[in-house]
């Protein structure tokens, strides 16, 4: 109030008697008497101003983060698709080139199928497809993937299929090691793990060979289909056969786009 008067006063001389000399004395006078007042005030009322403007910083701050926090959120949300865009045109190239290949006869007819579900326990290997009989999907069909043999199916309904796969204990596919003649039944297991059995211990199989399948007469698989590579061969004496494990080249962990061969 006191520097709200004196302002008053000053303003009312200064217009009065501008051009007296009384006048400018007079405010020099006060302003030697205003400025301490002023520069106490300015540092009484600091504390404040500093608290609005770190108040007012604090909710520009929060303001700002929430909104990069939405585009992080949007931009990780559009990375998570592109990757997954991107993984699935490298499954159907794949697939394609698959298709491409001199295995599968003039008359076969593959039908594209996604994984829906898959089987929660170890003890049997299946998967479910979105593809059924309303597909001209039957059963016994062998499922294939970029990679090479994933199964048949065993399950058909109008809509959907259940997939054996070829890693299930109750799996067996004819194969044949190549290049070369080594003929057996490839086997699957309560571990996954894949075995070929039957070979007569006398053919030559090397580890590296590939293990394809034999499309042997009344064989529910077509000849050439790859299933994957010779991992280990053992020999015993005492045994009739070889014991021979196979890696296949499916990942049956990741399988999401196959194509069911329909015959």
């Amino acid at each position: 109030m006191l520097l709200l008067l004196v302002s008053i006063a000053l303003l009312t001389l200064y217009f009065r008697e501008s051009e007296s000399g009384f006048a400018h004395r007079v405010q020099d006078t006060a302003l030697r008497v205003v400025a301490p007042l002023q520069y106490g005030s300015a540092r009484a009322t600091q504390p404040f101003r500093d608290a609005w403007n770190w108040s007012a910083d604090l909710f520009r701050a929060k303001s700002e983060n929430e909104r990069l926090r939405a585009e992080l959120d949007e931009l990780r949300a559009g990375v998570a698709q592109e990757l997954v865009t991107q993984a699935e045109n490298d499954e159907l190239r794949a697939l394609v080139e698959m298709q491409r290949k001199k295995v599968f006869p003039a008359e076969a007819r593959l039908v594209a199928a996604r994984v829906i579900a898959r089987s929660t326990t170890a003890w049997y290997s299946s998967v479910t497809i979105d593809v059924g009989s309303a597909q001209g999907v039957r059963r016994y069909d062998a499922v294939i993937n970029g990679e090479g043999l994933v199964g048949r199916v065993s399950r058909v309904t109008p809509r959907a299929s259940q997939v054996m796969l070829i890693t299930d204990q109750q799996s067996y596919v004819d194969a044949i090691v190549v290049p070369g003649s080594a003929q057996g039944i490839l086997a699957g297991s309560v571990t996954g793990d894949l075995s070929l059995q039957y070979v007569d211990k006398k053919a030559e199989v090397e580890v590296g060979q590939y293990v394809t399948t034999s499309g042997l007469e009344g064989s529910l698989f077509l000849r050439g289909i790859p299933i994957g590579v010779v991992e280990t061969v053992a020999v015993q004496d005492v045994d009739l056969y070889q014991s021979i494990t196979v890696r296949p080249f499916a990942d049956f962990r990741t399988l999401d786009i196959v194509s069911v061969v329909c015959r």
